[in-house]
């Protein structure tokens, strides 16, 4: 299985999204078309989610809880982001792979582009400065 984003998104995405609520599962059925087509619903229309692995899947698919997880990101297309005992998430974008890939590249190039510039100390004659401030009061 080839990692598509990098690991600091991955990071980001797996830090963020580790609360929420599992909305799909896989029961002793398996890999069956109807739970495919869920997931693959519940992806376009949110972009992540949280899938939960029953006991019965595993004696059906005698696959371990990981393969089984990476065999879901592949039928889905989308990327496997963590697998953390029963459960795992999964990510695709709404806009599409390349569009969502150029778009991390372009943003990591802003940001080695920008460079933080020291900040100018200027010396403030303060006598100086009444001076040039009184003759505008009268």
């Amino acid at each position: 299985m080839v990692n598509r984003l990098p690991g600091k998104v991955r990071r980001n995405i797996r830090a963020k999204y580790h609360d929420i609520e599992p909305r799909a599962w896989i029961g002793k059925r398996g890999f069956e078309e109807g739970v495919i087509e869920e997931i693959q619903t519940q992806l376009e229309k949110d972009g992540i989610l949280k899938v939960e692995i029953r006991k019965g899947a595993l004696i059906s698919t005698s696959l371990d809880r990981k393969e089984l997880a990476e065999r879901v990101a592949e039928l889905t297309d989308s990327e496997l982001i963590d697998v953390r005992g029963k459960r795992f998430i999964l990510f695709k974008p709404r806009e599409g792979w390349e569009k969502y890939l150029r778009k991390l590249k372009r943003k990591e190039l802003s940001m080695e582009k920008r460079e933080e510039k020291p900040v100018k100390k200027v010396k403030l004659d303060i006598a100086n400065f009444r001076r040039k401030f009184k003759k505008g009061r009268d």
